[in-house]
């Protein structure tokens, strides 16, 4: 095995364990994200023994990776238009399902960027 080959295999090795440590201890760190982010580090250089050099790319990346799945899980609004206003459709975009709600139960911030949205810009 090539020395290059290691070595991609080596960091993959440890992005994914720090994808993994991110994963499991983000719920601990709802506020505090930079804190995770050092925690994640130090676990990396401390319990692994990976190259302080390294760690934060590698925490980066793990970080990035994870950020990525995280925005593919968000739930859409189908916002209704014409005689039917007063139903919304709520889309799961991973399941492509669509869910039936009436408006009344959105809150009104989201109901006032249903208006804004749709609002001609002058041309």
């Amino acid at each position: 095995m090539k020395l290059d080959q290691q070595t991609h295999d080596y960091r993959s090795s440890m992005q994914q364990a720090a994808f993994a440590y991110l994963k499991r201890h983000e719920a601990e760190h709802l506020v505090d994200c930079d804190l995770l982010f050092d925690r994640c580090i130090r676990h990396l250089t401390l319990a692994l023994e990976v190259p302080v050099f390294m760690a934060p790319k590698l925490v980066h990346n793990a970080w990035t990776e994870l950020q990525v799945i995280k925005k593919r899980r968000w739930i859409g609004i189908d916002w209704a238009s014409g005689s039917d206003s007063t139903r919304v459709h709520l889309v799961d975009v991973l399941a492509g399902q669509r869910f039936p709600v009436s408006a009344r139960f959105l809150p009104q911030k989201l109901l006032d960027q249903r208006n804004t949205e749709y609002k001609q810009h002058p041309q």
